[in-house]
């Protein structure tokens, strides 16, 4: 597929949200990435907070929505401290086969019991799953809102609304979130947003922490074989804990296996190059 790269004036429009942040919006030069990304489609945004600009590759998916698979966990995991569902992020919920049993595509590590930090870790959909039944649907639609999360839809006591594309986001609206999270928690409290950071956590380089969560799914949900579409989505702190960027990669690929690795690979070049993380 053809990587877009050239802003179309209309399309700048919805970029205006980020006034706050980006003082302008400039398109990434992919020529150099081509080889990295080959057939696949990518949509990128990443605020930088040094300069407050922000830089963008597929101007025209930008704006588009899609699934936010487990991406969610970033959202669901506030939520779920923030009302309770858990005490903690080191709450385990035992793994019930007999109401999660396994299906084939699932890595070992989710065939076990889990805590809500190793949930995020490795990324455990029964874990969030069950915790759907412990958080007021009332709670659900409050905390979206005040988030801005995308359609902000969902099925009250869904278990899968983040998953069958009900509810859908953009690499913008992805974005805007994450920025909302790093310049001010989006209302979340402090106890909770560290908590949250703990988890999320996933490598440091240098001066530089990185916060992301990946998230995919089949685009034909009876076809797990076929092509895939998935997510790279988070932040990077520098040295004191200073807010240097927050981003979004959305990637569609002929499979799996085709956007697993180049997913948060891809994201990583991408900031490095940009100066926003270590090389």
């Amino acid at each position: 597929m053809r990587i877009e790269s050239i802003f179309c004036l209309m399309l700048l429009t919805p970029l205006m949200s980020f006034a706050d942040v980006c003082k302008t919006t400039k398109p990434i030069n992919v020529d150099p990435y081509a080889a990295k990304i080959g057939t696949r489609n990518v949509t990128f945004l990443a605020v930088d907070y040094k300069n407050n600009s922000c830089w963008a590759i597929n101007g025209p998916g930008l704006t588009q929505r899609h699934s936010p698979y487990s991406t969610f966990k970033i959202p669901h995991t506030l939520l779920a401290l923030e009302t309770g569902a858990v005490k903690s992020i080191d709450e385990r919920i035992e793994w019930d086969q007999t109401k999660h049993p396994a299906k084939p595509f699932w890595p070992e590590a989710w065939k076990q019991s889990h805590t809500l930090a190793t949930a995020f870790k490795y990324s455990a959909v029964w874990y969030y799953q069950d915790l759907v039944p412990r958080i007021d649907p009332k709670q659900y639609k409050n905390w979206l809102a005040k988030f801005h999360y995308g359609n902000q839809k969902f099925t009250p006591g869904s278990n899968e609304f983040w998953l069958n594309n009900e509810l859908q986001i953009s690499p913008v609206e992805q974005v805007e979130f994450i920025a909302c999270l790093v310049k001010n928690r989006c209302g979340v409290n402090a106890g909770t947003f560290s908590a949250f950071e703990s988890a999320a956590v996933q490598e440091t380089k240098n001066e530089f922490a990185l916060y992301a969560k990946s998230g995919a799914g089949s685009i034909d949900p009876n076809n797990n074989e076929g092509a895939f579409d998935g997510w790279y989505v988070g932040y990077i702190k520098g040295e004191g804990g200073k807010p240097v960027a927050a981003f979004a990669l959305y990637m569609e690929a002929e499979s799996f296996a085709a956007l697993k690795d180049l997913r948060k690979e891809l994201s990583l070049v991408l900031l490095a190059d940009l100066g926003l993380w270590s090389k």
